[in-house]
């Protein structure tokens, strides 16, 4: 008896299943709405922008600098995303063209983890975007070191959370601008 129960229950489930299945609405879908056509703003650079991002990381080494980058290679040709170089001094230049010039903006903010450093604009940069230096610093390049994602805010602007570069290339960029920092024989 209870196995005909289960057998019967089963099988008005399964019936009741397909019913929901069949289309019988006579719902189709949403009405275009009348009136002008309106166009939504271009929102102001984000964190959104990076969710399709295909990056490639790059470092090279000069004889007094290092410097590691990002693009996009999504796109044709490779849009630059993200430049940072430490030189001699312990200078740090951060480059990045999604940023729009603001007259009122004259510090970049950049984080990496729990740290960050405030660069200065230069304003006579002839680059698209903006570009920002300042000292380099050492709790910085630490959180680089361990590929915590870097962000950079300008003004309402902000870029990032970025994807951190492969662990051989942060080394190589962090370990490079420490040696500017604390130079040999100290």
């Amino acid at each position: 008896m209870r196995h005909r129960l289960a057998t019967l229950s089963g099988v008005l489930s399964l019936a009741l299943l397909a019913a929901c299945g069949q289309e019988t609405s006579d719902y189709d879908g949403l009405a275009p709405a009348a009136g002008r056509t309106v166009t939504a703003p271009e929102p102001p650079l984000s964190t959104n922008s990076m969710s399709a991002l295909m990056p490639s990381w790059s470092t090279r080494g000069e004889a007094d600098s290092v410097t590691i980058a990002l693009v996009d290679v999504a796109e044709t040709p490779p849009r630059p995303i993200l430049t940072m170089t430490c030189a001699r001094g312990a200078v740090l230049t951060v480059a990045s063209p999604l940023f729009t010039r603001d007259a009122r903006g004259d510090q970049l903010l950049v984080n990496a983890g729990e740290a960050s450093a405030t660069l200065t604009i230069i304003a006579g940069s002839e680059a698209d975007g903006v570009t920002a230096e300042g000292p380099a610093v050492r709790e910085l390049l630490s959180e680089i070191t361990v590929g915590r994602p870097i962000s950079l805010s300008y003004g309402d602007q902000t870029l990032g959370p970025l994807p951190p570069a492969p662990a051989p290339m942060n080394s190589r960029f962090a370990t490079r601008c420490r040696t500017y920092l604390e130079p040999p024989g100290r």
